[in-house]
């Protein structure tokens, strides 16, 4: 999920925040300083409802960060990098580079958020509680009452067991140990999760045509979670495909070197753009082969700086590829990949020719990152 607003880095992870959040976070500040907080605590100023509204809406925000750092921590304990943390206008994402390799990891990775948000909650209710009794009903004991039930809520709603929520992950987790089936259980976990999005759906829909409040909000949650879970659906079916197909299927061809001072302009003038993606080895003054450059890559440098940009700035050296075999399982290439320090195949044919490669954006197709 992209970040429009960057906030900093914990633990490696770029935390950053989707423009959304900063709209609902507006709404739900306006509704506790509207009718919430005067309610439970009446005879105040506007300025000081809105005061203790947008704190609580902060904490609250923070509170979701925490959630997604509980994921992320573990995750990395488990060997797994985290490309980043969002948080947006239905929560926060947390996206991990791959999915885990045993059911055991992937169960302590899900479990960790609602855990964090659990401990939240009752630090919450507990500090309301023991406010309430020192000093009676105040707006701050308010505001707490309320974080200690959104983070209840949070935890509880995520363990619902419909990928892509947490509750999902555990169950896709407890379906691998019992019958070894991986992508059967993952499957399984985002069939419920388009079922529980769809029923969302039809709940919202219900609630607006009866005019009641929060239907709007359903709808949108549950045509999120839908969507995501349909397309983890796909993922895990192509997962599957990738067992059987060669490896071959999702490579890019190696085409004749080109020099190193040729342009990214000059490339695109030498591929016919009814042709698919090409490799070129990138060869230096001296003959030397420096690395690869494909036309995918070629393709990200903005129109503006194409004539400026060479083909040797933009190579990616040898270190970061792994040796494969045409006849091989694409599965078998994608076990060896997924890190930064290796996330490129160069595939040789059965007689030990260079025939191609295969990269980040032709594993697209068969790997996404995993958003919890």
């Amino acid at each position: 999920m992209k970040q429009h607003l960057r906030l900093g880095t914990i633990s490696g992870i770029p935390v950053g925040l989707h423009w959304g959040l900063l709209v609902i976070a507006w709404l739900q500040a306006a509704s506790l300083a509207g009718s919430l907080l005067p309610a439970a605590s009446p005879g105040l100023g506007s300025g000081a409802y809105w005061a203790a509204a947008l704190t609580g809406v902060v904490l609250f925000f923070a509170s979701i960060l925490a959630h997604e750092l509980g994921h992320s921590l573990v995750a990395q304990r488990e060997g797994i990098r985290v490309r980043s943390i969002t948080l947006w206008f239905l929560g926060g994402v947390a996206e991990l580079d791959r999915q885990a390799d045993r059911p055991r990891a992937e169960l302590k990775i899900a479990l960790a958020g609602p855990a964090v948000s659990l401990v939240l909650a009752l630090g919450f209710l507990a500090a309301a509680v023991g406010l309430e009794a020192l000093v009676g009903s105040t707006l701050v004991g308010t505001v707490l009452a309320w974080l200690a039930f959104a983070n209840g809520v949070l935890a509880v709603f995520n363990m619902i067991p419909a990928a892509p929520l947490d509750g999902g992950r555990v169950l896709a987790a407890v379906l691998w140990a019992r019958s070894g089936d991986v992508s059967r259980a993952r499957s399984i976990a985002s069939r419920s999760g388009r079922g529980f999005g769809a029923v969302l759906m039809a709940g919202g829909l219900l609630l607006v045509f009866n005019g009641l409040p929060g239907g709007i909000t359903i709808v949108i949650l549950g045509w999120f979670l839908r969507t995501a879970a349909t397309q983890e659906l796909r993922y895990h079916e192509l997962a599957e495909q990738a067992a059987t197909l060669p490896a071959h299927v999702a490579m890019t061809p190696l085409s004749s070197p080109i020099d190193s001072g040729v342009t990214v302009s000059g490339l695109a003038a030498m591929v016919s753009p009814l042709s698919g993606p090409v490799a070129f080895p990138v060869r230096d003054a001296d003959g030397e082969t420096r690395g690869i450059v494909t036309t995918l890559d070629a393709a990200g440098v903005s129109a503006k700086r194409r004539s400026q940009v060479t083909v040797a700035d933009i190579a990616v050296g040898f270190d970061r590829f792994v040796g494969a075999r045409t006849d091989e399982t694409l599965s078998a290439v994608l076990e060896r990949l997924g890190t930064p320090e290796a996330d490129r195949a160069f595939v040789y044919d059965a007689d030990g020719r260079p025939a191609g490669v295969i990269g980040p954006a032709e594993l697209a197709a068969v790997r996404s990152p995993v958003a919890v």
